[in-house]
């Protein structure tokens, strides 16, 4: 497989995942939503199961070609230096706005949850996604164990059934781990220990579980399609079927919902973007565009929430009707312009190394 043009198909993706991402969050605060906009958040939704294929993926591929061990402590450093910056960010940030509205109650709110605060990106909604990526690190590096000793891929795949069939029921059960309010298994708790929540030991084993649940099948599927088994697969259904394998993400992303099991349709998602992004290596040229975008896109994607409320915060002043009249295409040209502010302040930063690697782990 062609490295370079690998990575451009995956770059790409990457471009197209975090403008999803702005997508998904450029609506907030507007509480009537256009008409066609759910459909286009719906579709959006394939970004963060996107990042989390390419991120596992990558690194069990690594695995497998190289035999060396996962660097895990850099891999985390890169992940958790950036997380406890941007989660004091956003904590100063939003201590100072409610503190300027008057808004005592959400500062109390805010305040009063410190195990969400230090571990669970509950200073900003959206920090939530670099803790899950270290604990899918995690099981990344308990993956060597099998890799060494060459599990089947026969048995990989029953593993990964067993995986699916946990997620699915989790999700069934409305025992997932669930975001902004930092909680798991809580309808189990609501039957066996109604107060379980309030013990912060508890709550935070529980989420971790709960993480650990829906990372495995991620791990798991990228060890199949890693396995040296799978080279076959990824000579004859992979490289040089761009489009059918576009045709398979759209149907999957946009349809998948209506007859797939929740678990089952996550990971075909995310993993039918990987598959589509690796094959348009046959067609893509190298461009600067797109291997910038895809470098950007994790700066981007922390630095982007705080761009939508300050940009919110301008229109608001200068159109007060923005909230109560955007339509589809002033959310979209505000999407794009989002995106493109945050590209342009993460391409910054970047030029000061240091700063970058604190910032963004780069």
């Amino acid at each position: 497989m062609d490295q370079q043009k690998r990575l451009i198909g995956i770059d790409l993706f990457r471009g197209l995942a975090i403008f999803a991402v702005v997508i998904l969050h450029i609506d907030e605060e507007i509480p009537i939503h256009p008409n066609f906009w759910s459909q286009i958040t719906d579709f959006s939704l394939f970004a963060v199961p996107f990042f989390l294929a390419v991120s596992f993926y990558l690194a069990i591929s690594k695995l497998y070609s190289s035999r060396n061990p996962y660097p895990l402590r850099s891999r985390l450093t890169r992940i958790l230096v950036p997380y406890s910056f941007w989660s004091a960010f956003y904590l100063l940030y939003k201590v100072a706005k409610y503190a300027y509205v008057g808004e005592s109650s959400k500062l109390l709110n805010l305040l009063n949850d410190p195990l969400s605060l230090i571990f669970f990106g509950g200073t900003s909604f959206h920090l939530y996604f670099l803790p899950l990526l270290a604990i899918g690190m995690l099981l990344v590096k308990s993956s060597e164990v099998f890799i060494k000793r060459n599990i089947p891929l026969k048995a990989l795949c029953l593993i990964s059934l067993a995986s699916f069939l946990s997620y699915e029921i989790l999700l069934m059960t409305g025992n997932e781990y669930q975001i902004g309010i930092n909680i798991a298994f809580q309808n189990f708790l609501a039957s066996v220990f109604p107060t379980g929540n309030s013990n912060p030991i508890l709550r935070f084993v529980l989420i971790v579980i709960a993480c650990i649940i829906r990372s495995l099948p991620y791990v798991l599927v990228g060890m199949i399609l890693s396995h040296p088994s799978s080279t076959q697969f990824h000579l004859k259904c992979i490289n040089g079927h761009p489009f059918i394998w576009l045709f398979i993400f759209l149907i999957s992303d946009g349809f998948g919902s209506q007859i797939l099991p929740q678990s089952l349709h996550e990971i075909i998602r995310g993993y039918s973007a990987l598959l589509t992004a690796i094959s348009f290596q046959s067609i893509l040229k190298e461009n600067y565009l797109i291997k910038n975008l895809g470098l950007c896109s994790f700066g981007i994607y922390l630095i982007h929430l705080f761009i939508v409320e300050i940009f919110q915060s301008i229109v608001k002043r200068v159109y007060p009707n923005y909230i109560n009249q955007a339509n589809t295409i002033m959310l979209i040209v505000a999407s794009i312009l989002v995106l493109l502010i945050s590209w342009s302040i993460t391409l910054l930063i970047m030029r000061n190394k240091k700063l970058s690697g604190i910032l963004f782990g780069q």
